[in-house]
């Protein structure tokens, strides 16, 4: 008999977003044949539309999206109870705490997936927070969640920088994907390789959110244009502060070396054409796009959040600098622009790492040996 697993979610986009790439993953590639696998979530077109497109099984809970709603909690619980559910996969903290709460009386087993944010997240206030605190000693102390992941070493050490009451945490590396090559728009890659004929060209991949910092990357910019270095910085996301962030690039004097190229399908297919990749995030679990850009052979510089220093340093794949720091992002590009044997030399280590270590093999045997221990 299948060992059957719901997925919960309360937030995911489909588009530039680390946590639906690692649900992707997991739909995919986990084995079918002994595992079936199932999705809880808040809803949304584009989400729903790929989701589909995988046959999986779906349960829509709009309600999902608000802050509290005691219509979700009833109807996650019937989805679980009616569904006969063996483990319960809850990705973040709002889908944590509900399936904490009900399992105290479903007696399932439960995962808590984190991502880079738990209870002193910005988005929690101080009332809410002590009642996240609240809610997961007692589901810790009822002795119903079994095991909390996180998506490298750094994340593993900030969660339990944050509680250590869980039973036991471990750390997985999410698998490189290779995408479809043949998915590409000519007229992008054109100008891309227009763009960095005469410059130096840098991706900055992501939602346009307040974690993400693009503002950060502007200012960036700005400092290395007003060092006399010819640089240009394509983004490629879309979120609620991207038209801000245009109107910041053009108030900074930089917009003619900025290109906005919202969000685009196969993004992974057109990293061969830029210098460096650069993040610029207050946190982060391990993106995706970490992979996507060793594949193409291209050095990462990130901020030293999540598992930037175990994947960039360890590998010599990339250069990291202080959070909030726009000098040292600026000399660590520098650095870059500078160094083309280095640069190069970084582009060779991320493939060689990607395929030694951070492989998808390595990412089924993680979560298959999971799941096969919890039942």
């Amino acid at each position: 008999m299948k060992i059957k697993i719901c997925h919960i979610f309360d937030k995911i986009s489909g588009q530039s977003d680390g946590v639906f790439i690692h649900l992707d993953m997991l739909l995919k590639y986990i084995n079918s044949n002994r595992f079936e696998q199932i999705v809880i979530y808040q809803g949304g077109e584009i989400v729903e539309k790929k989701l589909k497109n995988l046959g999986v099984k779906l349960f829509k809970i709009p309600t999902l999206a608000k802050r509290f709603s005691i219509i979700s909690i009833k109807k996650i619980y019937d989805i679980l109870h009616d569904e006969r559910v063996d483990i319960i996969h809850a990705h973040l903290i709002k889908p944590y705490i509900i399936a904490g709460l009900m399992n105290i009386f479903l007696r399932k087993k439960l995962i808590f997936n984190y991502h880079g944010l738990f209870i002193n997240s910005i988005f929690h206030n101080f009332f809410e927070r002590k009642i996240l605190f609240i809610l997961h000693n007692i589901i810790c102390l009822t002795k119903v969640v079994d095991i909390a992941i996180t998506p490298s070493k750094k994340s593993k050490e900030n969660l339990i920088s944050e509680t250590k009451l869980f039973p036991q945490i471990k750390n997985y590396y999410n698998g490189f994907e290779k995408g479809n090559e043949d998915l590409i728009d000519i007229k992008i890659v054109t100008e891309l390789k227009s763009l960095k004929f005469d410059s130096f060209l840098i991706s900055f991949i992501g939602r346009f959110e307040i974690e993400k910092r693009v503002d950060l990357s502007l200012l960036i910019l700005k400092k290395l244009i007003e060092k006399e270095h010819k640089v240009i910085i394509a983004y490629f996301g879309t979120g609620k502060l991207e038209n801000e962030m245009k109107i910041l690039a053009e108030e900074l004097g930089i917009n003619h070396c900025c290109k906005f190229y919202g969000y685009i399908p196969h993004l992974s297919n057109y990293l061969q054409y830029f210098d460096a990749l650069l993040f610029t995030s207050d946190w982060e679990g391990l993106p995706i796009t970490y992979w996507e850009a060793m594949a193409n052979s291209v050095p990462i510089v990130s901020t030293d959040v999540g598992g930037a220093r175990e994947i960039l340093i360890d590998n010599n794949c990339g250069l990291v600098y202080p959070v909030d720091n726009v000098d040292a992002g600026v000399a660590e590009i520098i650095k870059l622009i500078r160094n083309e044997k280095l640069r190069l030399k970084m582009g060779f280590n991320g493939v060689q790492a990607l395929q030694s270590k951070y492989n998808l093999e390595q990412f089924k045997l993680f979560f298959e040996s999971l799941y096969d221990s919890l039942k």
